[in-house]
């Protein structure tokens, strides 16, 4: 039975969640193949000798590109097993089964892959409909044999340096349940621990392929303080050259203040953290459990010990005022963030997913216009007209610079300027972007629609061999 796994985007990293079923339906019996449309193009035959596709969807970008290729091969070839699997494959399933997929797999969904590939393999009928796994999967070392080289993917770019980076798991799911999030729609406040083994083991495959810079992408690498702190100290313990990222809760830094130093001597270079809003409604709304004050408090604490943070903003959502994207950029300002900012983040749009613990919050429900299958989203309007034409010209601006590979601080700037103009306030001139901060050349983000030129790549790659 040959197999093509699908990966359309995995945060411009070498995809970890092509590599974890390849090493589990390989030892299955399965011939698998691999292709990654971020950095691979559609041939002719890429169909060719297969006998089932199944696409990784782990967040919205991933979701809405592999849709577009899926509806394809349905056409091309209506009786080819289709199968979505990971964190957003049960988005939109009103829509996708059937018409898109025969089977979407969310949460742990390694058994459930293999399962269905076996049925396929044996001739029997394959399961199909919608299948949400929270089940304690057995430790397995991803095999990434067959997937791209590191150089293609994304960099670390630090000290006038160029590093290869990869990304690995130590955790999945999330103990929090953050309104906005995907991830409580699946694990429902549970985490699942991969193991200290099998990450190192993978570790030590990425630094064997050259990677200096490893991201833990875990929702937040604090869900489990203790075990995290072990697969840290065993990490830098084997490869004392390397450098690290991991993602924390804005609580979580605060409340596990004692571990940054050392975290700092094991070499995280940077946090990324989730500070959405300086809007303290938009925080309770959202359930973030942290406020504007803390937000501070998080970038001294982690300053104190030179890690660098990196906040991730969630700017616009159906109330947002004209004058609270200027105080964000006026927080951005008086803490020196701008070099530590992607032009993507200040033009993030709320989507509502299907399932969305806001889909029915009392905020949200008079501004729903629609859930829109295609998009995966709740379409919804702005109370703010201005808002509404702000948000227009940063996403055009972020994506365009995206696109186009240009300066981050150039578009920054100019994106600052726009806020000053369709917001009438003063904002002065910039007065400095902040310390430089280390950064990875990929700054596109899970929760962003794709970009124009991420859809037209797939676009044309599905025209030119499906025609």
């Amino acid at each position: 039975m040959r197999l093509l796994l699908v990966s359309t985007y995995e945060l411009g990293h070498q995809p970890l969640h092509l590599a974890l079923p390849a090493a589990e339906l390989s030892t299955s019996g399965v011939e698998v193949h691999t292709l990654d449309l971020s950095v691979e193009q559609l041939d002719e035959g890429f169909l060719d000798g297969m006998d089932a596709v199944a696409f990784s969807v782990p967040m919205h970008t991933a979701m809405r590109l592999a849709t577009d290729l899926a509806l394809r091969i349905r056409e091309a070839r209506p009786g080819m097993p289709i199968a979505f699997y990971g964190l957003y494959a049960a988005v939109g399933r009103e829509w996708t089964v059937g018409r898109v997929a025969d089977l979407v797999i969310a949460g742990e969904y390694l058994s459930e892959l293999v399962g269905w590939a076996r049925a396929i393999a044996e001739g029997v009928e394959p399961r199909r409909g919608v299948v949400v796994r929270l089940d304690r999967s057995v430790p397995v070392i991803p095999d990434r044999s067959t997937l791209p080289p590191h150089e293609g993917y994304a960099r670390l770019e630090w000290e006038g340096e160029s590093r290869l980076a990869g990304a690995v798991e130590a955790t999945r799911g999330c103990r929090h349940r953050c309104r906005h999030c995907p991830i409580p729609v699946v694990y429902d406040g549970r985490i699942r621990v991969v193991g200290l083994e099998p990450v190192l083991n993978d570790i030590e495959q990425l630094v064997a392929a050259g990677v200096q810079h490893v991201s833990f992408a875990d929702p937040d690498f604090l869900n489990a303080p203790r075990y995290s702190g072990e697969v840290l100290r065993a990490a830098h313990a084997a490869f004392p050259g390397l450098t690290f990222d991991v993602t924390v809760k804005v609580e979580h830094i605060l409340a596990h203040r004692a571990l940054w130093a050392e975290l700092s001597e094991l070499g995280v270079l940077f946090v990324v953290s989730a500070f959405e809003s300086v809007d303290a409604r938009t925080l309770e709304i959202l359930d973030k459990n942290h406020t504007v004050d803390d937000m501070g408090r998080a970038v001294r604490a982690l300053r104190e010990v030179g890690i660098h943070i990196r906040p991730t903003w969630l700017p616009f959502l159906p109330w947002t005022r004209p004058d609270d994207m200027a105080r964000m950029v006026a927080f951005i300002d008086v803490h020196r963030l701008w070099s530590a900012t992607d032009p993507v983040q200040l033009a993030i749009k709320l989507l509502i997913p299907e399932g969305s613990l806001l889909e029915q919050h009392p905020a949200v429900t008079p501004f729903l216009l629609g859930y829109e299958p295609a998009a995966l989203t709740w379409a919804w309007e702005f109370e703010h007209a201005t808002t509404g034409r702000l948000h227009r010209q940063l996403d055009l601006m972020a994506a365009e610079a995206s696109d186009g590979g240009a300066d981050p601080g150039e578009t920054l700037a100019a994106m600052r300027a726009a806020v000053g103009r369709e917001t009438g306030v003063d904002l002065g001139p910039l007065a400095e972007q902040g310390p430089p901060t280390p950064r990875l050349t990929e700054s596109w983000f899970c929760c962003a629609e794709p970009t124009a030129g991420q859809a037209t790549a797939v676009s044309l790659g599905i025209g030119r061999v499906l025609a």
